[in-house]
């Protein structure tokens, strides 16, 4: 009885086994499917929340590097408008005593009054001109100009004239009077040595200016201001030379002009003129100081 009934439940189970065991593989597979994927969510959250938070701090870090990269170049700006300030504070200190240091030595420099007069056997008191002829034996005698004259190309003439410079020291302290410029002429002077002026005393040198006619053969030449112009320029310094003035005269000296081949000498300038004082140029030098703070 017993051997008879087990046979039919052993097929039975194992009919059974054979029905549900795919069954139960894909309930099992599909478990552990859901596992997985429940695992994969929570992972998935987790790197989420992760890269949240990531994202967040690296922001943060951002703003306070962008924070900090303010406050560097705000103090690095701050630090530039100190050293300006600074800078600018030493200048007007440099410039303040500059200041005070040229008004001392201006204390020192000598006032010039400088007048050129014409001189010579002419009209008084206006500029002549002298002439004489070149030859091949020579010269002749020199002459007063006092009619005009016309000198022909095949012809060679000199020309002269003279005037004499008084230097009047106004101040209490002795002058130095250094020619810088003779103005193409020549002075009765010793090359390389001053006029020295006393206080309150003048001085006078004579200046006298050369020509030829064939210095004078065209008109670029005779237009050109180094052929007319009285443009004697000279310094002034005290005797330790802390402080140089610079003068210059303007004279007209207008002689000469050509028509054509002819040069035409005239015995007086179109404008002629009595005196001619020497104005001062801008810009006193201060010799026993640097040069000046901008």
């Amino acid at each position: 009885m017993i051997s008879a009934v087990l046979p039919v439940l052993g097929d039975v189970a194992w009919q059974d086994w054979e029905q549900w065991a795919p069954l139960a593989v894909s309930v099992l597979t599909l478990v552990a499917a859901l596992g997985a994927w429940i695992v994969a969510g929570r992972a998935a959250r987790r790197s989420k929340r992760l890269a949240e938070a990531t994202h967040k701090q690296t922001k943060v870090f951002d703003e306070q590097v962008a924070i900090a990269k303010e406050a560097l170049e705000l103090a690095r700006q701050e630090a530039q408008n100190a050293r300006t300030y600074a800078d600018r504070q030493r200048l007007d200190a440099d410039r303040m005593r500059r200041m005070l240091e040229e008004a001392r030595l201006d204390e020192l420099a000598p006032t010039i009054v400088a007048r050129a007069f014409p001189e010579g056997p002419g009209t008084p008191g206006k500029p002549a001109l002298e002439f004489c002829q070149l030859t091949a034996g020579g010269q002749d005698r020199w002459r007063l100009l006092t009619e005009q004259l016309q000198v022909g190309r095949d012809e060679t003439y000199a020309f002269r004239t003279a005037l004499t410079i008084w230097f009047e020291n106004l101040s209490d302290g002795v002058a130095q009077v250094n020619i810088v410029e003779p103005a193409g002429g020549e002075l009765d002077l010793l090359p390389g040595h001053p006029l020295v002026v006393p206080a309150r005393e003048s001085r006078s040198v004579t200046w006298m200016r050369l020509w030829t006619s064939r210095d004078l053969d065209s008109d670029a030449r005779i237009q050109d201001p180094a052929a007319w112009l009285f443009n004697l320029t000279f310094t002034v310094t005290d005797l330790g030379v802390h402080v140089r003035d610079t003068y210059a005269f303007d004279g007209d000296l207008r002689f000469f002009d050509r028509d054509g081949s002819w040069l035409v000498v005239m015995p007086e300038p179109p404008l002629p003129w009595t005196s001619d004082v020497a104005s001062m140029l801008s810009g006193r030098a201060y010799e026993s100081l640097p040069a000046s703070v901008s």
